[in-house]
């Protein structure tokens, strides 16, 4: 027999379900985050002892029948955010682009909206957080003011679905999806079922409509979506804005995209005017300035399916306490611990006394373990003084014993170095044999940590 339950109760931090209260959730190990939520019409998973025979069903068909989609994308005028979407917006999507309070990411949705405009769009703003004095300052000072965005504080999902209906836009904004309720629900907004509950809503709306929805989502202290993993289930692509709300550079990358492929990344830049679009990266992420200064080398890491050039910087220094430090902004701290205590044991450096920090030019988060000789040449070059030759990058996996293992897709890093004006490349010499021939760019194989001698001035 059907048993109705009208109570839950939710982990606010994993979403997961509980009969009844619990100081710590068993899942995600938090205390005090297990809520009573009003769970509606939900029945036990006891099976019924019959089953209705003539229940209607869609009637399954061969995959092979199935007509290619030959769906067209709309293109967004912004070349580099075509790209983290897999070539531009597909019909009847529903995006979320996740980001830190104040990172910018109203700002980036009007600049899709002026970049959309420009083509003759209609676009509908859905402002939950802000009022329409504020996005109307806003949209003035970047120069966003036209008929074709319309505005609306509208934060209960259904009635934003039969607006979405009936004004028929070529592309939707929600900002934010945790401003959204439905009305059905006595729940607070930003709880996990008004999430989970809002997002199905805009999803069904996207699909039946074919009109694209951006939502965006502010994250936790962790970095995650705060939902948190009910929203990246639901939605078709997830974009992360991620970037020092000090500097100027903005990084958005795809972390998930059922129509293209994931870790892309788009680089802009915060002016007064709106966002930039950076195609000349190498400003951004590699210096000029430190050309011929110790403890800085150039490297190539993937970013989804292109190469990007990188600036490692370290910094080895006499330490003034009773243990040295080990810290690192853009590499991961515990790698270059590691990689530190490699470089100690077998080239007989004393870097126990000495404080290491390390840094990726351009705020770049990268844990990629082709970036390890990069970083042991920038920590052998800061402690000796001596700076890398002119010109030249290093690429590769550097193991336990002191030996340079092979990395993947090396002829695409080779490509983009070679585009930067790098004319030398140490790189493992496991990786000679797969290597296409490029002009103006020599090739230097390594096996050990002890061959990069010929790397230093």
């Amino acid at each position: 027999m059907k048993k109705k339950i009208t109570k839950i109760f939710l982990c606010q931090s994993c979403g997961q379900e509980y009969s009844r209260w619990a100081g710590k959730c068993d899942s995600c190990g938090k205390w005090n985050t297990i809520v009573e939520e009003s769970g509606g019409d939900r029945f036990s998973s006891s099976v019924p002892s019959s089953f209705k025979k003539n229940a209607s069903y869609k009637e399954p068909i061969p995959i092979d029948s199935i007509p290619a989609d030959n769906t067209k994308r709309v293109t967004t005028g912004l070349s580099e955010l075509d790209l983290v979407l897999g070539g531009g917006l597909v019909p009847g999507s529903l995006i979320l682009v996740g980001g830190e309070p104040g990172v910018g990411k109203s700002t980036l949705v009007l600049e899709i909206s002026r970049s959309m405009i420009s083509k003759g769009c209609k676009i509908l703003y859905i402002s939950g957080e802000e009022s329409a004095a504020q996005v109307g300052l806003r949209a003035a000072r970047m120069g966003v003011l036209s008929s074709d965005l319309l505005l609306s504080s509208e934060t209960y999902a259904e009635n934003i679905s039969a607006m979405i209906e009936d004004i028929s836009p070529d592309l939707v904004f929600v900002d934010s999806i945790q401003t959204l309720t439905r009305e059905a629900l006595p729940n607070q907004a930003g709880t996990v079922t008004q999430l989970r509950e809002c997002t199905q809503v805009l999803l069904e709306t996207s699909k039946r409509t074919g009109i694209p929805i951006v939502m965006t989502g502010h994250i936790t202290k962790d970095g995650a979506i705060a939902g948190p993993k009910v929203l990246e289930h639901l939605v078709d692509t997830v974009l992360y804005f991620e970037g020092d709300k000090l500097n100027y550079f903005r990084l958005l990358r795809a972390v998930k995209n059922r129509f293209g492929a994931v870790g892309d990344l788009a680089v802009f830049e915060m002016l007064e005017s709106g966002l930039k679009e950076v195609k000349d990266r190498q400003r951004v992420f590699i210096s000029s300035l430190t050309e011929g200064k110790s403890g800085s080398v150039i490297s190539s890491v993937l970013e989804g399916s292109r190469a990007l050039s990188v600036e490692v910087q370290a910094l080895v220094s006499r330490t003034n306490y009773s243990q040295a430090r080990r810290m690192a902004e853009g590499p991961d701290t515990r790698r270059l611990i590691l990689l530190a205590a490699v470089i100690e044991k077998y080239l007989g450096h004393t870097l126990s006394e000495c404080d290491i920090f390390g840094n990726l030019a351009g705020g770049l988060q990268i844990d990629e373990p082709a970036l390890d000789l990069a970083i042991c040449a920038s920590i052998l070059s800061s402690y000796t003084e001596r700076p890398v030759q002119s010109g030249s990058a290093v690429i590769g996996e550097v193991g336990l014993s002191g030996e340079v293992r092979s990395v993947g897709q090396v002829t695409i890093r080779l490509k983009e170095l070679k585009g930067v004006g790098i004319e030398r490349v140490y790189l493992p010499k496991g990786n000679l044999s797969e290597l296409e021939k490029i002009p103006g760019l020599e090739i230097i194989g390594i096996n050990s940590l002890r061959e990069l001698e010929g790397l230093f001035r």
